[in-house]
Formats: C-alpha cells, structure tokens, sequence
C-alpha cells in the first residue's frame, strides 16, 4: 500500500460540494479519485473515480494545486503539467480547450510555486520572476490591461517575488524585500490602497512595517508583519477584520491583538481564525453554524479567544467550520457538520470545538465537506461528502466517521 505524504481537495462551486481528491505517494506518484466531468484527474477521459488511481506521470510530483474543475501538478525538477478546464486559457497551453490528460506548460524558467485563484494561474519561478495566465476581467492578472491570456506572460515587477496569494479577483505580491503590491478587483478597498478603485498593474500597498505572510479573504485580506503584528483592509461585514465594527476599510490598519500573529486563516462566510505565536486561537466574524467556537452562533466584531485545554500547531477552514491540530497530534473541530465530516458520527453542528476520535495526525486537508487524515502511522483517513465518490472508498456513500482509505 502507499503512503500518502500530501493531499488536495478541489471545489466545485456549481455543485456546492468536494469535487476531486488528489494525493502524493512518498514515491513521488501521483493518485487521483472523484468528479472529472472536465478531465481535471488527469486520467484521459471524463469518468468519475470512486477509488484511488494512479495518474500516468512520469516525473515524480512536488505538489498538485487543484481549484474548481482545473489541475496544476509541480514535479521535483521544477517543470509544470496541466489539465482540466481551461475556458480562460488557465492552464497556459495556449488555446482554449480542455485537457483529460496532463500536458506540459511551456515555460524556460524553473518553477517554485503555483497558485490557481478561480479561472487565474499564477506562477513563481525559482528566479523570483512572476508569471500568469487566464481570467483578467478585473486586472488581476498585474499585466495592464483586462484580456484573458492563454500562455504564461511575465508580470512587470522589478523586485524579486517572495509570494503570490489570490482571492476571487484581487492578487497580492509579497517581495523579497517584504514590499506589498497588489491589483485586481478592489470594490470593498481590499487592496488597501485607499480608494476602490481596480488596478490592472501590481501596484504598492502603504505600510511602514515589513511584511511576513499575506492572507486573502473573501474581498479583504490580513498582513502579518515580521513584528507578528496584524493588520486588515476590506470587506467587514460580518466583523471579520476585528476592529469592533462592521465597516469596511481601504487601507490596512493595525488590528487590536495583543500577542504576536503566526497564522490566520479564513473562509467564504468571512469568518477570520487566528493563531498567535503562543499556541492560542483567536476568532471573530460570521459565527451562523458555530464555526468560531464559542458556544454559540452570534457574530464577533473583535477577536475573541477560543477556549481549549491544548496548545495549537496548526488550523484550516472549510465550508462555516474549523480544523484545529494541536502540538500532541489531537484533532479538533466546530462549525458545520453537514455531511459528518467530522468523522464524530452523526451530522450535528457543532458550537464549540471537539476531539475527533481519530489516531495521532500528522497531516490533514480539508474542504469543509470532506476530510482527509494522514496518520503518524502513516494510515490514511477519509470522511464525509462522498457524493463522487471523492473519498476513494471504491463507492459514493457519505462516511460519518472516518474510514480507512487503501489504494
């Protein structure tokens, strides 16, 4: 049997629920399971998979970004592959045409990351150069103008790329230097340049500190700076930005917190997590299914600790819920319980974060229909959402709690 070292999860937003399942063997193999209506598995035609097959590769894999109907696979040696669909010329190939099997992504330079926003692709070389292709209605794409682009075109930057991180229409650019530029769309002031106005170039977001880590919302976005300190800019609805209120904000302004930010992490019901430096979690925003984590469904408008005997190592959110794995390996969760992805056994909400029976985890990957579990053993876990039969359980029936996964 395999063992699994990385996993991906890709939506499929008409549907409202998991659509493909993508895993990395320690070999370097690449397995593929769930929707393939646009051939997004790679596996040459467009039949769903209901276990785990392998996807003819010859190259051992990095990393697989899956996003909507669209697959991008990043091998060892740096060379990028491509299928699924491609209506915005996402996939950089060239055309407009969907591919059931990978095919290689022109491109001379050696490539370090990629990121799929929507119908957008974009590309960070080991140079630090900066590529993209695909939807540009808004911008986004930092190229100029608002035409689509069906091949990788280099985005004008004179500085080194550190990071690039999306959200729906709007791209943010971190440097080297721990310079912030950002373009796209720009209606609620999410790129924090003081107006709302779009911008088709990458251009400078003010600010005084140096910044760590970029996080985009759903049209707004967090900066942690190397201080750990926490700013925000955007939509705030729902209270999300942790000011108190529910205005929004177009420049980035500090946001009230008085430990060091390692991470935060947040959802399309604008709801924000954050983990500070010490172990403790925080939370604020849209609470409508509990996912905060504080014993209730009433909104924040400031950060609130969530209350929890373990210290946390990491998080991710899903669809209105929340993960949370701490230091010794427990697993935690709250919020929407839909499908019983929880792996809890039943399909109740749940207000306040639970420990999910499940042996010691190592790695876990999520959606917020389904979940996937990498044991420390090694043992891989899937439950909830089967509907594609995405779990890789050989059938579509929904798991309540988790089940072994074998290929």
């Amino acid at each position: 049997m395999e063992v699994f070292r990385r996993l991906s999860l890709a939506m499929e937003t008409e549907i409202a629920s998991t659509a493909s399942t993508f895993l990395i063997a320690e070999t370097g193999a690449l397995y593929a399971c769930g929707y393939n209506y646009n051939g997004q598995l790679g596996l040459g035609d467009n039949q769903d998979r209901s276990t785990l097959t392998r996807v003819p590769l010859q190259e051992s894999v990095k990393t697989v970004v899956a996003r909507g109907v669209s697959m991008v696979v990043l091998t060892i040696s740096g060379a990028l592959y491509a299928c699924g669909n491609n209506a915005s010329g996402q996939l950089g190939l060239g055309d407009f045409s969907d591919r059931s099997t990978l095919q290689r992504v022109p491109l001379e330079e050696s490539v370090k990351t990629v990121v799929i926003s929507g119908r957008s692709t974009y590309v960070l070389t080991v140079s630090g150069a900066l590529y993209a292709c695909g939807y540009n209605a808004s911008g986004q794409l930092g190229l100029g103008d608002f035409s689509d682009r069906s091949t990788l075109q280099r985005v004008p930057l004179e500085e080194s790329v550190k990071t690039v991180v999306t959200s729906s229409s709007s791209a943010y650019v971190l440097t080297v230097s721990g310079a912030l530029y950002a373009c796209g769309y720009n209606g609620s002031g999410q790129l924090g340049l003081g107006d709302n106005e779009h911008r088709s170039t990458l251009t400078r977001v003010p600010l005084t500190e140096s910044v760590r880590t970029i996080v985009a919302g759903n049209s707004f976005a967090y900066v942690i700076t190397v201080s750990g300190a926490l700013y925000a800019c955007g939509y705030n609805g729902f209270g999300q930005l942790g000011f108190g209120d529910e205005q929004d904000r177009s420049t980035l302004q500090r946001v009230p917190l008085v430990e060091r930010v390692k991470k935060v992490v947040t959802d399309d019901s604008n709801s924000t997590f954050v983990l500070t430096v010490s172990g403790a979690l925080y939370t604020c925003g849209y609470n409508g299914c509990g996912q905060l984590g504080l014993g209730d469904n009433r909104n924040r408008t400031t950060l609130q600790r969530v209350a929890l005997g373990e210290t946390v190592k990491t998080l991710v959110t899903g669809n209105r819920n929340i993960y949370v794995l701490t230091v010794t390996g427990a697993l935690y969760a709250g919020g929407n319980n839909h499908y019983g992805q929880f792996g809890l056994g039943d399909s109740q909400n749940r207000p306040i974060l639970e420990k999910v029976p499940i042996e010691e985890v190592k790695v876990f990957v999520i959606d917020g229909c389904s979940a996937f579990i990498v044991a420390v053993s090694g043992a891989l876990y899937a439950c909830g959402n089967n509907r594609y039969g995405q779990l890789g359980l050989g059938d579509n029936e929904t798991r309540l709690v988790f089940a072994l996964v074998t290929s």
